[in-house]
């Protein structure tokens, strides 16, 4: 099943190339360039691989290079001054996990950065697509009126020199204006809701006017039925298991709860750092030259965590080169061996591990909820891409009878043998059915735009 789902998406993609609409298509790469929410996401991921490098950093020593210089006197007014210089590191050697834990939290936010910013991307694509398609469709009504429009007017000025002559009853005269009206509404409509989607997608783009593309708007797409998807609910399931943002953004965020509650208890866990330095020191009265001589040191400490108290014991080693010492009061070595015991000094680690117990559990059951509820939403969208599909057979089908029987009523009116309003009425229905057609076209292209949101790729 994998596998045939990855053959019809490497095809789909390569029909893409060879059968999008370039208007569409240019649209949405400068509805993207230009969003400024959008330029924001992209900054949040910038920032995030910041963040990262610092967690990374974590994993190696600190290293501090160090310059001390003294001057004083002693109790017998004699100057003297020392000279320190040394490198000092510090090597994290366990931690109880915790530096592991902060990297791959912090490599799971860049992750989401990056998600954040397909989302707000996929959710522009997709208010341009609806925009776009309600411009088409109110492109197409409005083309279509203007054709029927003067047709009805010549067949209204008939029927009024039909009434001059008494050809006609009065009745007839009402009802044709009627139809004059209802068909003139439908055009003032049509030309409303040009309008205002075309300022929407000027809007969504980004642009000042749609004369800005270069590439003509294909109002004839809208006048075809849509073609049929090649996925069925199944396969569309499996591409939102696989594909689907919100549902990788919930697992991201179980994750990282789990990686938070590592963090949590790493601090009950045993802790061993390494410390040292190397360098060279000395001291000597300002009459007498200053003279340094090599001294290093190293710490190892451990620290442990129970029940809101820690202990810390460290192991230290101290060596001075004898060689270049004139003092033999002076210490060359000293090993020191320390041990503190802070009593209840983090009782905020029971509030944070209750904290992280909490974010934990809440973000499995937000994962399942956004689980179940994209499932149902996916076949919402799914059922009303069929029901229009046949809506929009159906319309399609029932348009051109429209017309074909208008043709006919216009040739029978000729000869006389229908009368002049039926002609009227036969123009009203057509009106009727090109509405109809194009909100069922409309909606299975919205119902697509839909879909693929869901599941990332593009269905036609």
């Amino acid at each position: 099943m994998k596998k045939k789902i990855v053959v019809l998406i490497i095809f789909l993609l390569f029909s893409q190339l060879y059968s999008r609409d370039e208007f569409l298509y240019t649209s949405l790469n400068i509805a993207s360039a230009r969003n400024k929410k959008l330029s924001a996401k992209k900054e949040e991921i910038e920032l995030a691989k910041r963040q990262l490098w610092a967690a990374t950093r974590t994993f190696f020593p600190a290293l501090l290079a160090q310059r001390r210089y003294s001057k004083g006197k002693t109790l017998s007014y004699d100057e003297y001054q020392g000279e320190d210089l040394a490198l000092r590191i510090y090597q994290p050697l366990y931690d109880g996990g915790r530096i592991r834990a902060s990297h791959k939290y912090y490599s799971l936010v860049l992750e989401d950065s990056k998600l954040n910013y397909t989302k707000l991307r996929e959710e522009l694509i997709f208010n341009v697509k609806v925009a776009y398609y309600e411009y088409l469709s109110s492109l197409m009504e409005v083309k279509e009126f203007e054709s029927l429009i003067p047709v009805f007017e010549q067949y209204f000025k008939k029927l009024e020199n039909e009434y001059k002559v008494k050809a006609i009853s009065e009745m007839d005269l009402e009802e044709g204006r009627i139809f004059k009206q209802k068909i003139e509404n439908m055009y003032a409509k049509a030309k409303l809701n040009k309008s205002l989607f075309e300022n929407k997608l000027i809007l969504l783009i980004g642009v000042k006017s749609l004369d800005e593309i270069i590439f003509p708007i294909p109002v004839e797409s809208f006048s075809e039925v849509p073609r049929e998807i090649d996925f069925d609910l199944d396969n569309l399931k499996s591409l939102l298991f696989a594909n689907n943002i919100d549902l990788k953004k919930a697992k991201l965020a179980l994750l990282m709860a789990q990686e938070k509650e590592i963090m949590v208890s790493g601090k009950t866990h045993p802790k061993l750092y390494l410390e040292g330095s190397y360098g060279q020191s000395g001291e000597a009265y300002v009459k007498d030259p200053l003279q340094l001589t090599t001294v290093w040191s190293g710490m190892l400490r451990l620290g442990w965590m129970f029940g809101g108290t820690s202990i810390e014991s460290s192991y230290q080693k101290d060596q001075t080169d004898p060689g270049k010492i004139v003092d033999i009061s002076n210490r060359i070595e000293s090993t020191v061996f320390d041990t503190k015991l802070s009593l209840f000094d983090d009782m905020k680690y029971f509030m944070e591990k209750k904290e992280s117990e909490v974010l934990l559990l809440s973000t499995q059951g937000e994962y399942e909820e956004i689980r179940s509820a994209l499932l149902l939403e996916l076949e919402k969208y799914y059922n009303e891409y069929r029901h229009s599909l046949l809506d929009a057979n159906t319309a399609s089908k029932e348009l051109k009878f429209r017309k074909w029987r208008l043709d006919v009523l216009k040739k029978r009116n000729s000869l006389f043998e229908v009368p002049t309003v039926e002609v009227m009425n036969g123009i009203f229905q057509v009106s009727e059915a090109l509405l109809s057609y194009s909100k069922a076209v409309l909606q299975n292209y919205s119902a697509v735009s839909a879909i693929e949101r869901f599941v990332l790729i593009p269905l036609r």
